[in-house]
């Protein structure tokens, strides 16, 4: 099993390499694409199993190579993940208001997940399985979210909401910013 350290690096290194593979594809353009619009944030949810090992340091290393900045490897691992009972009890009063009433008993846990300065992802963890019949509700359950969200993020930029079932996998992933790329 790898430690820490090198789990975050070789996430910021996968995470480097494909910020410069889009820098090289697109130019300029694109690195204000990813930087201002959270693109490297959202290509990290379809990343794979490097990135899913430490969200933020691929992230930090997508930035720093869309922008052609000298590699900064990290020294541990870089996502931070923070349980919030508040906004979780805050969201299900608002489900217990809709026709999704139903939904309050399927999540159990909503984590902020810090993965670059201010820029962070939103776990839903839920009992839902992470495949099967259950997938639907899953995206039911982020679709609601995203609705109740209104986009005021505090401090930080929230860009995604990742819906987590009983085995901790991914059932579903959706961004809750409306970005018009013209």
């Amino acid at each position: 099993m790898k430690d820490k350290k090198k789990v975050a690096q070789d996430a910021y290194i996968a995470g480097y390499n494909r910020g410069r593979a889009v820098r090289d594809a697109g130019g300029k353009g694109s690195s204000v694409r990813e930087v201002v619009w959270g693109g490297c944030t959202r290509r990290a949810l379809s990343a794979g199993q490097e990135a899913e090992a430490d969200r933020g340091a691929w992230v930090s290393g997508c930035l720093d190579g869309v922008s052609e900045n000298a590699k900064h490897l990290p020294s541990s691992q870089v996502t931070k993940r923070t349980n919030d009972q508040d906004l979780l009890e805050r969201f299900k009063a608002w489900l217990s208001d809709t026709d999704k009433r139903p939904m309050t008993a399927h999540v159990n846990r909503l984590t902020l997940v810090e993965l670059h300065r201010s820029d962070y992802d939103i776990e839903l963890t839920t009992d839902y399985p992470s495949t099967g019949d259950d997938h639907s509700a899953a995206t039911d359950l982020a679709q609601s979210f995203v609705t109740w969200w209104d986009g005021d993020d505090g401090d930080g930029t929230a860009w995604n909401v990742v819906v987590r079932g009983t085995d901790g996998e991914a059932s579903h992933k959706q961004t809750l910013m409306a970005i018009d790329k013209a």
